[in-house]
């Protein structure tokens, strides 16, 4: 299983990256969220599901990352992210064989990451309402965790961390068949009379000049 060039915007992918790109962002999508009602669901066992499906999606997404940028179709900062997912992603797998309260606490502190990307990437107008909104967030977390123990704690941010990836394998899974309907579109139609031989020669124009 390969990533195909999900990165590209449905607006400007072409109908050959579509074709490409289209089953795996759909496979994800389904993975997703199937991991996400798992960890819910499932009493511990899903937790670690969960834990271990991210981590092999970032496997995958960050091998392929850095696969497109050795053989330079994508920029520095792409492969930069790609070896990032693939090293979470394995850390993620690896604590995926411990017990399950280490999965939980593991999404309590993917939960605090995620908060606080969230402040720092937004843009300058609305940063002060992200920082609000995630102080709200840890003020909750942290009534809560006094009031019902710190299982609670872990509890809530594996439901959290479950909505956030059922939100994104939704969108995967919509993004796919937008992506779809690109791959559907026919082929752009050649000239009459264009063979497509002297593009390479500055177009037909240059034969002329020559």
């Amino acid at each position: 299983m390969t990533s195909a060039p999900t990165t590209a915007s449905t607006a400007t992918a072409t109908p050959e990256q579509a074709r490409r790109a289209w089953p795996w962002s759909a496979l994800q999508g389904v993975v997703l969220v199937v991991l996400a009602v798992l960890a819910v669901v499932v009493a511990d066992t899903g937790v670690r599901l969960l834990l271990a499906g991210l981590g092999v999606l970032g496997v995958l997404r960050g091998v392929a990352a850095l696969r497109a940028a050795r053989a330079g179709q994508v920029e520095r900062s792409a492969a930069a992210v790609g070896a990032g997912a693939a090293w979470f992603g394995a850390v993620a797998i690896g604590l995926a064989f411990f017990p399950p309260a280490v999965a939980a606490w593991t999404c309590v502190v993917a939960l605090a990451a995620v908060l606080a990307a969230l402040v720092v990437r937004a843009q300058p107008g609305r940063r002060a309402r992200a920082g609000l909104g995630a102080g709200l967030a840890v003020v909750a977390l942290a009534v809560g965790a006094v009031v019902a123990g710190p299982t609670w704690l872990a509890a809530a941010s594996v439901l959290a961390v479950s909505v956030a990836v059922l939100a994104a394998g939704v969108m995967s899974v919509t993004g796919a068949l937008a992506l779809r309907r690109v791959a559907a579109e026919p082929a752009a139609p050649v000239a009459a009379g264009c063979g497509g031989c002297a593009c390479g020669a500055g177009g037909c124009g240059g034969l002329q000049r020559g």
